[in-house]
């Protein structure tokens, strides 16, 4: 059992004995959520929050803690007891950055752990690698270890390739201009060997062209491969290819590309149409699978646009079928930083209020100012491991591992408000 700290902000409850007496306060009523944030999820050197709001954006309880804790939250019993629905947000300061998440349309009395599957590996230092007979149609050179990769394009250059772990596996993957690739796997290599590398002894990548049935054109491609026991954590892929546009990522009838080593037993596969990322008015659909690669590219059945940005009224347009929605809103500082509030939202909510923040989070950061966030864009995303967001959070919330693990991908669509 792991060691908790907590820190309870006093007057989350207000209940004196005489008044559970007079009025016979079922506390089960006034019961809003049940917290446990796992060690390293948040930093034990700052103070995060949890606070609940009701679906006017009204705050109903609140608390601070550091580093790990679980604790319950209940609401004023002196007050009418709360809705069935609630908002649940987290804030926290990472370095020099907030970052704020909200949770809206969740049941009152649900019951969430914050899991921490991620770990800090750090750079124990480089390999480096030169080439020859580089064919003439050579696009790229992807280099990658277990998590870092680099890319690479001529014969006269030393190139360095940082490591994680003493002893791996280098993969080098050339590009072709065909859209077909070469391979090569340096086995057990360590930190700090030089390695000259011989193009004319690649061997043939497969391939596989992944049918756009979407009806929009190709935006940009990422393609990683596993070994068949590794997680799909960051930590532990191989990159199998770089943005390259037609011919490299996707064929002129707007299909896409994926060439591989037939030695990985997994991919994680991403695959993006429509508008670029950030274009004003533009919308971009996506898809991330893991485990074998897909046949098809498939769009979310879904759509979302903005009627109204304002975080005091927010309205969306939201039709077909998805598990949630979500809001992106960012707060720019003259230091050039930039905040992040994500909002996840139960497809039965379509407009609202965001919650104001309570009196402790003021006291202790007077500097993070609600009304300074602005709505950046919007999506919606159905996951292909869930029926809904409720199964989604039942998941999420209650699995101890990295969600790409435990869940096979989901389909979203992500648009930028004019």
């Amino acid at each position: 059992m792991k060691n908790l700290q907590l820190l309870i902000i006093p007057l989350l409850v207000f209940i004196s004995c005489e008044e559970t007496e007079e009025t016979d306060v079922d506390l089960g009523d006034y019961h809003l959520f049940t917290a446990s944030f796992e060690e390293g999820e948040f930093a034990d050197d700052v103070t995060s929050f949890i606070f609940i709001s009701d679906g006017d954006g009204n705050v109903l309880a609140d608390s601070g803690f550091i580093g790990a804790a679980s604790f319950e939250l209940f609401a004023d019993t002196s007050l009418s007891p709360p809705p069935d629905k609630i908002g649940v947000t987290t804030v926290t300061k990472v370095g020099e950055y907030y970052r704020i998440v909200t949770n809206l349309g969740i049941d009152k009395g649900s019951e969430w752990t914050w899991y921490n599957p991620y770990y800090g590996p750090e750079v124990i230092g480089q390999s480096y690698y030169t080439f020859t007979n580089l064919p003439d149609d050579l696009f790229r050179v992807i280099i990658s270890s277990n998590g870092r990769s680099r890319s690479a394009y001529n014969d006269y250059d030393t190139y360095e390739l940082s490591h994680y772990e003493s002893l791996e596996d280098v993969l080098i993957m050339g590009l072709l201009n065909d859209g077909s690739a070469i391979y090569k796997i340096v086995q057990g290599v360590s930190v700090g060997e030089t390695h000259s590398v011989d193009f004319s002894g690649f061997s043939v990548a497969n391939q596989i062209i992944m049918n756009n049935n979407s009806d929009l054109n190709c935006d940009y491609s990422r393609f990683y491969g596993y070994d068949s026991n590794d997680s799909f954590i960051s930590y532990k892929r191989h990159r199998l290819n770089y943005v390259g546009g037609e011919g490299i990522s996707w064929d002129s009838n707007q299909n896409f590309i994926f060439n591989y080593p037939p030695e990985f037993g997994k991919f994680r596969t991403q695959a993006y149409v429509g508008d670029p990322n950030g274009t004003a008015g533009g919308k971009n659909w996506y898809q991330i699978t893991t485990g074998e690669i897909p046949q098809t590219f498939e769009k979310i059945d879904a759509d979302i646009s903005v009627i109204n940005s304002e975080i005091n009224n927010f309205e969306m347009n939201l039709t077909g079928t998805f598990d949630q929605w979500e809001m992106e809103l960012r707060r720019s500082r003259d230091t050039g930083d930039i905040d992040f509030w994500y909002v996840f939202v139960n497809p039965s909510i379509n407009n609202g209020k965001l919650p104001s923040f309570p009196t402790s989070i003021s006291n202790e950061y007077p500097e993070l100012l609600r009304q300074d966030f602005i709505m950046n864009n919007v999506a919606v995303t159905d996951y292909l491991c869930a029926q809904n967001q409720e199964e989604w959070h039942e998941l999420f919330f209650n699995t101890d591992g990295y969600y790409l693990d435990f869940c096979s991908g989901y389909r979203k669509l992500r648009h930028w408000p004019d």
